[in-house]
């Protein structure tokens, strides 16, 4: 066999690094396609996860029992009638004053056969007025002239929703109805109005409301009607059922 030369050594020396230099790069090469695809297969997952969490049927957001209806909540109409309509609702909320006249007319034409309750859901988040016209009519109750100052409060919502003296507004709903002003004012700020007022919105967001007004018909939310005519109708079918 024939001796290298020493230029021959360090051009297979040469060749040699150059193959071992080569083969690392792919090593490198396939570590980082491996660990990019590894990446790829957790995003996919990932996306597919978020895609399945958000296509999948969604559980009904008020799957807890509405509080049951006792005498201590503020009701209108016959205690003892089949259906009984909860509504969950803020003052200042003009969805709310919008379905009042709704409201007022079914309690008039199905007199006698609908009890309807009212229950406080100040959105204290996003109106400025909504716990001051709650206390106003928390307090006016006290004189049992609730229903009084809950039909006011709504008739004269635009007048009184972005005022900056909306106590004073309420002071004089008050005066017209004739109340004992300082029992008013001294239940206005009472302790007990405000605890009853904030309890009855905590047990309303531990059922899933979110929203104003919220009705419940014999303690099943119902979505909104459209018209009266679909609101008659659906506690007309309450009523009818044997």
């Amino acid at each position: 066999m024939e001796k290298l030369t020493k230029k021959e050594k360090k051009e297979l020396k040469k060749l040699d690094w150059q193959e071992k230099l080569k083969k690392e790069k792919r090593n490198q090469l396939v570590k980082k396609v491996a660990i990019w695809a590894g990446v790829a297969v957790v995003l996919v997952a990932a996306v597919y996860g978020l895609l399945q969490i958000a296509n999948s049927p969604q559980e009904s957001s008020t799957t807890a029992k509405i509080p049951p209806v006792t005498k201590t909540d503020i009701g209108r109409g016959n205690p003892n009638a089949k259906v009984t309509l909860v509504e969950y609702s803020d003052f200042q909320c003009p969805a709310c004053a919008a379905y009042h006249p709704l409201v007022s007319q079914l309690l008039a034409e199905l007199n006698g056969k609908i009890y309807f309750v009212y229950r406080f859901f100040p959105l204290i988040q996003i109106h400025q007025n909504a716990m001051n016209s709650a206390q106003a009519a928390y307090a006016a109750g006290q004189q049992g002239k609730f229903w009084e100052m809950h039909d006011l409060l709504f008739e004269t919502q635009t007048s009184w929703a972005d005022s900056q003296k909306a106590r004073e507004v309420f002071t004089d709903y008050a005066k017209k109805l004739k109340l004992d002003m300082d029992k008013f004012k001294a239940d206005f700020d009472s302790e007990k109005g405000k605890s009853l007022i904030n309890d009855e919105y905590s047990k309303g967001l531990g059922i899933g409301i979110n929203s104003t007004p919220t009705f419940f018909v014999n303690g099943e939310k119902i979505q909104n009607p459209r018209t009266y005519g679909d609101f008659k109708s659906l506690i007309s079918n309450e009523i009818n059922k044997k």
